[in-house]
């Protein structure tokens, strides 16, 4: 049975990570900042099997997230229904505000995430 789910910005201690620099170990994997403008932040997350994340939107618009490796889960709630779509290589999938969404994920992930700050 998979853990409770962790959300995409909780750090975990860089000596327990499965993955080295440029990532930052995180509780689910390890995640980098690639990219980041006044207008913008692109970073790159690696979720290992078996792991779920909450895709965090909190102080954050115009998300926009794409596979790049393994096998993923989406899933979508709207309050009323949660739909669940496989994630496919190199398709990004806008993220609205209005819904929650969590990454499964079936094997090693990689996910590329863009979004822009709020404010």
């Amino acid at each position: 049975m998979a853990e409770a789910p962790t959300t995409d910005d909780d750090d975990l201690d860089d000596s327990e990570s499965d993955f080295g620099p440029p990532f930052t170990a995180k509780t689910f994997g390890g995640a980098f900042v690639w990219a980041r403008g006044e207008s913008y932040t692109c970073t790159v997350l690696r979720v290992k099997e078996g792991e779920n994340v909450v895709v965090s939107t909190q102080g954050r618009r115009d998300m926009v997230v794409m596979l790049t490796g393994g096998r993923g889960v989406l899933e979508v709630d709207d309050g009323k229904d949660v739909d669940r779509v496989e994630l496919m290589p190199a398709a990004p999938v806008t993220i609205s505000p209005d819904r929650s969404y969590r990454l499964l994920a079936m094997t090693e992930v990689e996910l590329f995430t863009v979004y822009a700050p709020l404010g």
